[in-house]
C-alpha cells in the first residue's frame, strides 16, 4: 500500500495575530499540539511538523508520539516552502496538508481523505465541507511536483480549491468546514464557538 504523510504547517509568523499562533491556548494545551494529535491518532503512516519562526518556542512545546519536526529556514516565503520542505523529509506517494491554525480538522476527517487516496488514488484533493472547501487537501507526489514549481502565495487555495481541470477530486464531509485562526478575533470566536 502506498504510503501518505501530513505535512503539519507550522513555520509561519503570524504577523496578523501578532504572537505565535501555533501557541496559543486550547484544550489544555496548545492549538498546534491539537492539529499534531489529530494526525497522530488518524491512519497516517508518517506525520511531519515543519517549523521556522520562532522555532526554538515552537519546539519547546511540542507534544508527539511520532512525529518528525524539521526546521524550515525560509519560513519567511509562502507556505508552499514548508509544504516542499516537509516533503522532502519523508518518503511517500501522497501528502496531507494540515495547517497549525486550524485544531478543528478531526482525525475522522483526515482518515477520510486518506480513504480516497486508497481507493482512487486521485491527482489532488481538497476537502469539500458544507459551507466551502478547505484543508486537509491531499498531494500525490505529482501534484506536490507540479505545485512547487508556481510560484506566489496561496498556491494550494489557487491549484486545488478553485481548480476547473477535472484532476483535483472533492472529497465531501457532512460537516461546517474548520475555523482558520488568523486574528484575535478569530482566535476569540472559535474559543466561543466551544
Amino acid at each position: 500500500m502506498a504510503a501518505i504523510a501530513g505535512i503539519v504547517l507550522a513555520a509561519g509568523s503570524a504577523t496578523r495575530m501578532g504572537e505565535p499562533k501555533q501557541l496559543l491556548p486550547y484544550r489544555g494545551s496548545t492549538l498546534l499540539n491539537v492539529v499534531i494529535a489529530s494526525a497522530e491518532a488518524s491512519r497516517l503512516d508518517h506525520v511531519v511538523v515543519v517549523t521556522g519562526a520562532n522555532a526554538e518556542a515552537v519546539g519547546d512545546s511540542l507534544v508527539t508520539e511520532r512525529a518528525t519536526v524539521i526546521f524550515n529556514p525560509d519560513f519567511h516565503l509562502p507556505n508552499m516552502a514548508s509544504v516542499v520542505r516537509g516533503a522532502k523529509s519523508v518518503e511517500a506517494d501522497a501528502f496531507v496538508t494540515l495547517p497549525a491554525d486550524m485544531p478543528g480538522i478531526s482525525s475522522a476527517v483526515i482518515d477520510t481523505v486518506i480513504d480516497w487516496w486508497e481507493a482512487e488514488a486521485p491527482w489532488a484533493a481538497v476537502t469539500a465541507y458544507l459551507d466551502r472547501a478547505s484543508h486537509p487537501f491531499l498531494l500525490s507526489a505529482a501534484a506536490l511536483e507540479e505545485a512547487a514549481k508556481v510560484e506566489g502565495p496561496n498556491v494550494l487555495w489557487r491549484m486545488l480549491a478553485h481548480d476547473d481541470s477535472g484532476r483535483v477530486t472533492r472529497v465531501t464531509v457532512a460537516q461546517t468546514a474548520p475555523r482558520d485562526i488568523n486574528t484575535p478575533q478569530d482566535y476569540e470566536a472559535f474559543l466561543a464557538d466551544g
